[in-house]
């Protein structure tokens, strides 16, 4: 995919990774709209990508409010003529504290966030690349949690992120192939996802006050976003769908293909016979199936 030229949306832009992609983006020509739930940290995103030479946008969006992700895709593709680069960014991290501890609530915002909004991207921008036929790309940021890191005292949060993982990889096999789905699936990243409990909605409990020792601790050995940003470029231009960027998350990958492919060895071992169970095969029987049927009724 030739980036120059083309328009991407992402969420989530006001800070962290997602304002170091707006600007990675500016620098490769994309013209962008810097989303974020605070407004004035948008438009401050926009300004700086601006003074690359592209257009921009900053605007206010709740990602897990449906009519507002409706919006933001009316106001890309008025701004920009056509959007062909959609980064479902957002993402929120609920205070650190064992499953238990945790409330209906937080398990209502994260997944609402981290889950949801990223349907409610993919709801708003996929048909509108699937009728484009140009090179299109949905980019969802996962986490090396969704990958195997189990994130003690982010449980919600792993949750979620594997949830976007799996999210991802059906959706890649029910867009056309000219729209690309990417996951990118970063460590830990010098960032202010541990704030986001200040920016909490009032539907899921209104803001909280965020844990200093997490600023202090990702500050201090995250991975600088600029660089987050830079390794994701290359992935989105290919239409790669692992975007990696932290090496030592493949020995986390490792550790836990190991142990499932041990649990197999002892448990279900492969026999003779045994692909009658594939359900992969049997949803293309269906799928196929269905098509015969809608065929021949018209």
């Amino acid at each position: 995919m030739n980036l120059k030229g083309t328009s991407a949306v992402v969420t989530g832009g006001g800070n962290g990774i997602g304002r170091a992609l707006c600007l990675a983006l500016a620098r490769e020509g994309v013209n962008v709209v810097v989303a974020d739930i605070e407004e004035q940290a948008a438009r401050a995103v926009a300004q700086e990508a601006a003074d690359t030479g592209v257009r921009t946008v900053g605007f206010a969006v709740d990602v897990a409010e449906e009519a507002g992700m409706a919006a933001l895709a009316d106001a890309a593709w008025d701004a920009f003529g056509s959007v062909e680069i959609l980064v479902n960014n957002a993402g929120v991290m609920h205070t650190p504290g064992p499953v238990q501890a945790t409330t209906a609530a937080d398990l209502a915002w994260v997944f609402a966030v981290n889950v949801g909004g990223a349907v409610n991207g993919i709801r708003a921008f996929a048909p509108r690349f699937a009728a484009s036929k140009r090179d299109c790309r949905i980019v969802n940021t996962a986490s090396e949690h969704a990958l195997g890191t189990p994130h003690v005292g982010g449980g919600l949060y792993t949750a979620s992120k594997h949830a976007l993982l799996g999210l991802s990889d059906v959706l890649r096999r029910e867009v056309p192939a000219h729209v690309k789905v990417c996951v990118l699936c970063p460590g830990i990243v010098a960032s202010t996802l541990w704030r986001a409990s200040e920016r909490r909605q009032a539907g899921f409990g209104g803001p909280r006050a965020a844990p200093e020792m997490a600023g202090a601790f990702m500050g201090g050995i995250g991975m600088p976003a600029a660089e987050v940003a830079s390794r994701a470029i290359d992935g989105i231009r290919e239409g790669r769908f692992f975007i990696v960027t932290h090496p030592h998350a493949v020995e986390i990958a490792r550790t836990r293909w190991t142990e499932l492919e041990a649990a197999f060895a002892v448990q279900a071992p492969r026999r003779e016979g045994d692909e009658k169970f594939d359900l992969e095969p049997v949803m293309r029987q269906i799928a196929q199936s269905r098509t015969g049927i809608e065929g021949g009724s018209r």
